[in-house]
């Protein structure tokens, strides 16, 4: 049985058991800050479990696309290991409970997929007697097949009981399939807790009953609650009789085609078949990060991202492929997964040139830490060292991209380690120097007062699309993050109120200002951000006090509104015009919608050329004078995306969307402000186009009036340098050609005077040096010369002697420079500019170093520069001394 329709009968069985079919999550967790991935089917019911979510179904039943990289070494050794794999699952929100999720479980094992009920064996808690009695007499397996254990196995959250957390937790029971004593220890006495490879679990069924309190008291749920895994790689190589997750259908194309590259065949037992594996594993993982908008990155998720390419790559290379090869596996990914999960074929070509942008990137990288690496490696080795430092380990991090679980791995091939807890430590000394002091956001809230008024209030209720004025009940008041009845003037703010019409920042909107006003007080609203149902209106009460349970009339600033409502439709048509243009791989990467400006990220990997952008303006300005309607309607995310509404990379939509219609040209899903007609934008214009990653684009641009302040500023700056010039605007270009051109012949001639001047300074220098056994040695002050006049001197002066040593310095800006230079036949006597340069350079109060035969020092001390010529002079004159012994 193939592992698509072992997905699709999983769903459609509990489907006909009145479970709700919900889409996977996407890989980034939307309401669990705590998470760098989705590893799990429940995340996503997180509310659900935890009593305060508000969908209107009791049972559902999904697919989950996770991520897992705590046992990231073990992928591809083990038979069942993945960073990314698929989870089915079906769960109940206070509806049914044991006796169903059990009796369910093995229809479906055992009529729908005609697994053999002597195949399965299962086992519970030991102190869950009810679980074990269904098994036992409903189910009539017999009990010699019903193992018992403790809460480390089967419990959730391990050892709960015990050792916690606090909060929901329950038993569990896993059903197991035997495949056979010869594929295990051979033991007698071999059950589902052995560590051999005869019992593969496939389905854990979880029972939230509990309420764990902080003495380790167990108090019974009001809700009890039901949450299954059962892994589909795990369950498709049962039903297809292979020895591994990696054996099954969706993954032979992809070891097919690392065989051809790597001109090698995959029997699964040798160690270039462990590296086909896991760069399966890896590649995939990846395709699905960047398909819900993760992209590589030195941070968070992006860095997990970054290393699991690198780590294929890196195996590639272990197999002997050389170029670019994982980019090549997007297509062939796309096509076995593209069943279950359309947008990765939709989006493969704009996937796969991030990551052949990345391969290419780490192979520079790679050449470069590789040769880093080797250093340090010969250095620890003469030192006798067997450890690198945390420093160095974070240096070829930082500077070189070298993630440390590869330096670690090249260090190992060399009987090396790397001092890990060091390592740590520089991570955190930057991760310190780079948090910047952030505003304040809903976040702070979830421990805190928002945590304590959800119990009382369901939420704020947004009528902004329809009023921009309103009365509104004070639900609570936040004051230096404590709930508060009252805020006197002068008070820093947070209101939180039973219904508003300010718009609370989202989808790259902005949020709106205004003003919350009664009788009694007044309240600037300088922002407005949201935190899960609740609006938080920011701002200073600014007249009387303001009290808790009182009514407001709350009134947003309607012209920065407008403003805002212009150029948030604005990138819409701009989002149409870019896939028109360009293609249809330019999908939102990000946008940034305020009164003055719009900002829009988008995937593409080249700069725009100036008829793009000419092109693009045109179009975006050729909707806006069509006046097209706007309009925007709610409906199931289904039929928006049959009615053609374009998915937002990355972003997670619930059952119910609102779709935005700009005339025939753009649908898209959003919840944002807009205007009516296209008209109301009036103009735009492109200010800038940039590069802000690795295959991410940014256009920053404006609209209507700005359009033109800033054409009339650009038409005043072209009077004022026609004025400047003494020309008229239709020469302009002609008469800055020829001024151009006069200067570049001054130059040419400054150039050619220069060099005189050079020519003449090498013969009075070499008439002037002093003579130590036969070597010329020239130490001289020029004025007011780079570094690169100093260079073309040196050159002058090495190309009229052998034996010669060379050190001139110059100030320029403040900043003392001195370039040393040793003639080869004086290297190969020993003398160093390097080390000479490095003593030099104390004296002007510097630093200073370099090759044997070239170096340079720089220092802040320009008084003290003839005294480091002088001691230069006779420091060269020493060595020389030095080396006739």
């Amino acid at each position: 049985m193939k592992t698509n329709e072992i997905r699709n009968k999983y769903l459609k069985f509990f489907e006909k058991k009145s479970h709700v079919i919900c889409p996977s999550d996407s890989l980034v967790p939307q309401n669990d800050p705590t998470l760098l991935f989705t590893g799990a089917g429940m995340n996503q019911f997180k509310d659900m479990f935890l009593g305060k979510g508000n969908l209107n179904f009791k049972k559902a039943t999904t697919c989950q696309k996770c991520i897992r990289t705590g046992d990231i070494d073990n992928v591809g050794r083990t038979a069942s290991h993945h960073t990314f794999f698929e989870m089915l699952g079906n769960f109940s929100f206070g509806d049914y409970f044991k006796k169903e999720t059990i009796e369910w479980a093995w229809e479906f094992l055992t009529q729908e997929l005609k697994i053999p009920e002597e195949r399965l064996w299962v086992s519970v808690y030991k102190d869950d007697q009810e679980s074990y009695e269904i098994w036992e007499k409903c189910i009539k397996i017999s009990n010699s097949k019903i193992y018992k254990y403790g809460e480390e196995d089967n419990f959730w959250p391990s050892n709960a009981p015990s050792v916690g957390p606090n909060g929901p937790c329950g038993p569990c029971s896993e059903i197991f399939f035997d495949q056979g004593a010869n594929a295990g220890c051979g033991r007698k006495e071999c059950e589902p807790a052995c560590n051999c490879d005869r019992f593969v679990e496939i389905w854990n069924l979880v029972f939230t009953q509990f309420d764990r309190k902080e003495n380790g008291k167990l108090d019974p749920l009001p809700n009890k609650n039901v949450d299954t895994g059962m892994g589909l790689e795990r369950m498709a190589r049962v039903m297809q009789s292979v020895k591994t997750n990696f054996d099954i259908d969706i993954f032979h194309p992809i070891i097919k085609y690392l065989e051809e590259a790597a001109e090698l065949k995959y029997n699964g037992q040798s160690e270039h078949s462990i590296l086909m594996r896991r760069i399966a594993d890896h590649t995939k993982a990846c395709v699905f990060c960047i398909a819900d908008g993760v992209l590589p990155s030195n941070e968070g998720r992006g860095y997990v991202e970054r290393r699991l390419l690198r780590r294929a790559v890196r195996d590639g290379a272990q197999l002997g492929i050389k170029d670019s090869f994982l980019y090549k596996l997007v297509p062939i990914i796309s096509e076995v997964m593209h069943e279950g999960y359309p947008d990765i074929k939709q989006r493969r070509e704009n996937i796969a040139r991030i990551i052949k942008s990345e391969e290419e990137k780490f192979h520079e990288t790679l050449e470069q830490g590789t040769i880093i690496l080797d250093e340090l490696m010969e250095s620890m080795q003469k030192n006798k060292q067997k450890t690198l430092t945390g420093k160095d380990a974070f240096k070829l991090y930082d500077t070189y991209g070298f993630p440390l679980d590869i330096t670690e791995s090249i260090l190992s091939e060399k009987e090396f380690t790397v001092d890990r807890d060091g390592f740590e430590k520089e991570l955190e000394k930057q991760r310190l120097q780079a948090k910047q002091s952030s505003q304040m956001t809903g976040q702070v809230f979830d421990t805190g007062p928002l945590s304590k008024i959800k119990d009382i209030s369901k939420g704020t209720r947004f009528i902004g699309y329809e009023k921009s004025a309103c009365e509104a009940t004070i639900i609570a008041i936040i004051n230096d993050n404590q709930l508060v009845d009252a805020a006197s003037t002068g008070s820093e703010v947070t209101v939180i109120l039973d219904q508003t019409p300010f718009y609370a920042e989202s989808g790259g909107q902005i949020g709106d200002t205004g003003i919350l006003e009664s009788n009694e007080s007044l309240v600037n609203i300088t922002d407005t951000k949201k935190n899960n149902d609740f609006i938080l209106h920011i701002g200073k009460t600014t007249k009387g006090t303001l009290k808790k349970g009182r009514v407001v009339n709350a009134k947003i600033d309607m012209q920065r509104r407008n403003l805002i409502r212009k150029n948030h439709s604005a990138t819409h048509i701009l989002h149409y015009a870019l896939r028109k243009v360009i293609g249809q791989h330019s999908e939102q990467a990000g946008s940034l919608v305020m009164p003055d400006r719009l900002r829009f990220d988008f995937h593409h990997f080249s700069s725009l050329t100036k008829e793009e952008i000419a092109r693009i303006e045109d179009l975006v300005n050729e909707i806006i004078l069509e006046n097209a309607s706007v309009s925007a309607r709610e409906m199931a995310i289904q039929q928006a995306k049959n009615a053609g509404a374009m998915a937002l990379f990355g972003e997670k939509y619930g059952e119910h969307v609102r779709m935005v219609s700009i005339g025939d040209f753009s649908k898209e899903l959003c919840g944002g402000t807009h205007i009516n007609n296209s008209g109301e934008i009036g103009l735009f214009r492109i200010v800038s186009e940039s590069s802000i990653a690795a295959g991410i684009r940014r256009i920053e641009a404006i609209t209507g009036s700005a359009v033109l302040t800033r054409d009339r500023e650009k038409e005043n700056t072209i009077q004022e340098i026609c004025e400047i010039l003494n020309t008229t605007e239709e020469k302009l270009v002609k008469k800055t050609q020829a001024v151009l051109n006069d200067l570049k012949n001054l130059q040419k001639e400054i150039h050619r005077l220069k060099q005189k001047e050079l020519g003449s300074h090498a013969d009075s220098f070499l008439n002037s040096a002093r003579e130590v056994s036969g070597v010329k040695i020239i130490t001289k002050k020029l004025d007011n010369a780079t570094a690169d006049d100093m260079r073309k001197t040196i050159d002058i002066l090495m190309k009229s002697q052998t034996d010669i040593a060379i050190v001139l310095g110059s100030t320029q800006n403040g900043r003392t420079i001195i370039i040393t230079a040793i003639s080869p036949n004086l290297v190969k006597r020993g003398l160093h500019a390097g080390n000479i340069s490095k003593e030099v350079a104390k004296i002007i109060g510097g630093g200073g170093g370099g090759r044997p035969d070239m170096a340079q020092a720089g220092g802040q001390l320009a008084e003290k520069l003839d005294e480091a010529l002088r001691f230069a002079e006779e420091l060269i004159g020493k060595n020389i001394e030095q080396a006739k012994k």
